[in-house]
C-alpha cells in the first residue's frame, strides 16, 4: 500500500535544509545573519547559530 505524502511536512524540512545550508554559507563568508528578536531586528554572527544548531 502506498503510503500517504504530508506535503506540508516536506516543505519544512526542505525550509530547514535550505536554512542550514544558508547559515554554513554566512559562516564561511563572516557574514552576520539578520534574525527578529524582542520587536526588532537583530545581527547576529552566523558561527554563533551554527554552534547552537549543532549542540
Amino acid at each position: 500500500m502506498k503510503e500517504k505524502i504530508s506535503y506540508s511536512k516536506l516543505a519544512i524540512e526542505a525550509l530547514y535544509r535550505a536554512s542550514k545550508l544558508a547559515h554554513q554559507r554566512a559562516a564561511e563568508r563572516n557574514f552576520k545573519i539578520p534574525i527578529w528578536k524582542d520587536g526588532k531586528i537583530i545581527y547576529v554572527e552566523s558561527k554563533e547559530i551554527l554552534t547552537k544548531k549543532c549542540n
